[in-house]
């Protein structure tokens, strides 16, 4: 169904529009040796002997001499000799083609999936990314990688991985799901089978389950998989939904953060909400739906943690051009400087060109603040 209006959700840096208010919230098994062969006949060889008694018959007298001498040999038939090599052997008919080509950027060693990680081209050769890991550290759930336009988790409840009379819930196998009526939070409890707990305003209802995977584009207020909310995350123009994840803590958001609360419509937030953000590749706008770009943000409050996370509009601007925000420019590139030029994001820092992720001529400096998101360290190309 689709949302009938906006939700506004407010975020520590950014502000995301909730996609609906009135409608939604917005093992090979080794089998064990072969058998042994099978004799399948039978013995045929001696048994004891058996006498069939003395000769039968009368004597004829005596036997006659021999009056002739042997037999010739009648000829033996020589077929020749063994038969010879008919030819020599084959020759190779292959050719070592030496070793694989180079690289040049990362999108040469992209192999299109999100769940062994994010290639990188370094010193002109593919490294494998860090595959994404799904663990949530509850027994009862069975915890599997999803592929899509970003790498996601899903945990499914399986309450015959629980002692009789109980089920799966949040925090393990429970008698029965601690929050009414269901959890946002994956996984989920407190819905039937086939169902999915999700907001109608600023109130949860058990609705049929959704398909669209998180971090995927959405279309309607109750189309994301449980665990998920269909939001805007376009700061102006045109909206640009798609699927964020329910959370209580950081662990919960896949290497994203747990910050994003949402408007309850009346200037406070709709409790026991929280939403994360989503983890992507500033450098290679990879983990964002199409119509969306990975951009370097920080939290205005707290900590104030560098991260990335998936926004709307992207802008025209390539390397140089002026800009006012992140948003002017376009994805791959950031906003820097005073006054703001675009520039394109890299993580070869003190390399040139392609061995520093930039165009030829350029050369990935890094920044006097560090910007260090999730384990990688993220430099700008200039002259």
């Amino acid at each position: 169904m689709l949302l009938s209006r906006a939700l506004l959700v407010s975020f520590s840096v950014l502000s995301l529009l909730v996609a609906g208010c009135a409608q939604g919230g917005g093992s090979l098994v080794d089998s064990g040796s072969p058998p042994p062969p099978v004799d399948g006949g039978f013995d045929a060889g001696p048994g004891p002997e058996v006498d069939a008694g003395p000769m039968m018959g009368f004597d004829a007298g005596p036997m006659a001499p021999d009056t002739g001498t042997m037999g010739t040999d009648a000829g033996v038939v020589d077929a020749g000799p063994t038969g010879t090599d008919a030819g020599p052997m084959g020759t190779d008919a292959g050719f070592d083609a030496g070793p694989p080509p180079g690289c040049t950027s990362a999108a040469e060693c992209d192999d299109s999936l999100a769940c062994n990680g994010i290639e990188r081209c370094i010193g002109g050769t593919c490294m494998a990314g860090t595959p994404f890991t799904c663990d949530d550290a509850i027994a009862c759930t069975r915890d599997t990688c999803v592929e899509g336009a970003s790498p996601t988790c899903r945990f499914t409840a399986d309450d015959s991985l629980c002692p009789s009379g109980q089920t799966c819930g949040g925090s393990g196998c429970m008698a029965s799901c601690a929050e009414s009526p269901c959890r946002l939070v994956g996984p989920q409890c407190g819905c039937p089978s086939g169902q999915g707990c999700y907001l109608s305003g600023a109130s949860r209802l058990c609705t049929t389950s959704g398909s669209t995977p998180i971090g995927s584009t959405c279309s309607g207020a109750f189309s994301c998989a449980p665990g998920g909310i269909c939001i805007n995350v376009a700061r102006s123009g045109t909206a640009a939904n798609m699927c964020n994840r329910f959370c209580n803590s950081d662990s919960d958001c896949g290497g994203g953060l747990c910050l994003y609360t949402l408007d309850d419509g009346a200037g406070g937030a709709v409790p026991g909400v929280t939403i994360c953000s989503t983890p992507c590749n500033p450098e290679t706008n990879s983990g964002c739906p199409s119509g969306t770009a990975c951009r370097v943000l920080q939290e205005s409050t707290g900590a104030m943690r560098l991260f990335a996370d998936c926004s709307a509009p992207i802008g025209t601007g390539g390397q140089g051009a002026a800009c006012a925000g992140a948003e002017d420019c376009r994805a791959g590139f950031g906003c820097l400087g005073s006054p703001g030029q675009c520039l394109e994001w890299c993580s070869g820092i003190g390399f040139s060109g392609s061995l520093g992720g930039c165009p030829t001529g350029l050369f990935c400096y890094g920044l006097t603040t560090p910007i260090v998101i999730g384990g990688t360290s993220y430099g700008v190309c200039d002259l």
